[in-house]
């Protein structure tokens, strides 16, 4: 959903019409100017109201007669359903990610046609997603999205076991409900509708080309590595308020990711712990075989997340927990940071070129991506060379004045 200052309801955009539908406040404000009821139904769910249209369908929320739990259900457009070819590969997309079980994942509980209609019907996620997040609230607490991005790479492992790829990892297909669970949505379906959503069509792709991996910006084949790409380019966002490249039309912002190493800026980053962001270094590499697994990536920051807070529960307590800070202004400075960081992370992160960045460049301790100073200066340190420069200065203007004395007794 797309919201804007106004908080009026906007139709999906074409490219994300296929994302669960949310009690964000945009659906809220569309679902006040709706009839309570419509009289639509598939198989056993009761349509209670349009969540948004697009050009590849329409979304609803309705009740389950038979299961009795609110649920999401995805149309696709009658257009698109006339293809044989693209019904028949969204059905068996859905299929697939009907398998998938598990609770950091978004279930599927239905895939049937109605009408020559194809529908995918899904369970319903009381709360938002983090592009909505994101868009009213600017960057997410640091520590609340890690603990996010951690539950994601739980479901994005569970998947990637089964040889399941997502291919359209971004922040509006990460839900979180109001309970705090994260969960992941739309596996598969992106890929079964890629055709409609062709990178080279104006603005159809541009919200996809901002966590596209530079391998599948470049059209090859991708795999579970590339998930791991547009995982670390969500967190980016997450924890900065906006996506590291920006651009007018999608290939703009698609070969800045194939050319460049995504920047990580001291500014920017200075609130998040050293190793979260040696991690989504090695999650952005642009080379595949450097990046770490979805596993990995979740033990990590599991790991991360309890030496940060003192427990590894990555468990979110609300969906408030996000919110308690709403800017990179709003955190406190960095806490002193012992040199090098004890323990080493677990996984080496790989050598990239140096990254476009303001900050000067120092020597790094071994297993630390060039382009990124370690460790943080702590205050003592600072405070030291400041008094050091100070003395300096003082004995410098000591010996003239001595020099000028000495010059004036002898004359």
């Amino acid at each position: 959903m797309v919201e804007n200052d106004s908080n009026e309801f906007k139709p999906v955009e074409e490219h994300t019409l296929l994302e669960v539908g949310s009690d964000s406040a945009s659906v809220q404000a569309r679902s006040e100017r709706a009839e309570p009821s419509l009289n639509l139904r598939f198989g056993q769910v009761q349509v209670t109201r349009e969540l948004g249209a697009g050009g590849m369908g329409k979304v609803y929320k309705g009740h389950h007669l038979g299961l009795d739990v609110p649920v999401a259900v995805k149309t696709m457009s009658g257009a698109l359903a006339r293809d044989e070819m693209g019904r028949q590969r969204f059905l068996r997309e859905a299929r697939t990610a009907a398998k998938l079980d598990h609770p950091n994942i978004v279930r599927v509980l239905d895939v049937n046609e109605q009408d020559g209609t194809p529908y995918i019907v899904m369970e319903f996620v009381d709360g938002t997603d983090l592009s909505a997040l994101l868009k009213k609230h600017g960057p997410l607490d640091g520590v609340a999205a890690l603990k996010a991005v951690a539950q994601v790479a739980d479901g994005l492992a569970h998947a990637h076991a089964m040889g399941i790829v997502h291919r359209d990892i971004k922040p509006h297909n990460i839900f979180i409900g109001n309970d705090g669970r994260v969960k992941l949505g739309d596996f598969g379906l992106a890929r079964a509708v890629e055709a409609t959503t062709e990178l080279t069509m104006p603005g159809a792709a541009i919200g996809t080309a901002h966590y596209m991996s530079p391998e599948q910006s470049n059209g090859r084949d991708v795999d579970q590595r590339s998930d791991i790409y547009s995982l670390g380019v969500t967190a980016y966002h997450l924890i900065t308020g906006s996506p590291p490249y920006s651009g007018t039309t999608p290939v703009s912002i698609a070969v800045q990711h194939v050319n460049n190493d995504v920047p990580y800026d001291r500014e920017k980053f200075g609130h998040v712990p050293d190793a979260a962001v040696y991690l989504l270094i090695a999650m952005t590499n642009r080379d595949t075989a450097q990046r770490p697994g979805a596993r990995e990536v979740h033990d990590r920051l599991q790991q991360i997340v309890g030496q940060t807070t003192g427990s590894p529960n990555i468990r979110l307590g609300s969906l408030k927990d996000l919110l308690k800070q709403g800017s990179v202004a709003a955190f406190a400075a960095p806490a002193p940071t012992p040199s090098p960081p004890s323990p080493i992370p677990a996984f080496s992160p790989p050598q990239q070129a140096p990254m476009q960045q303001t900050h000067v460049q120092q020597p790094m301790h071994s297993g630390v991506p060039a382009g990124y100073t370690q460790p943080y200066p702590t205050s003592s340190n600072s405070s030291n060379t400041m008094l050091y420069i100070a003395l300096g200065v003082l004995a410098f203007l000591f010996l003239i004045m001595g020099g000028c004395v000495l010059m004036f007794a002898a004359a």
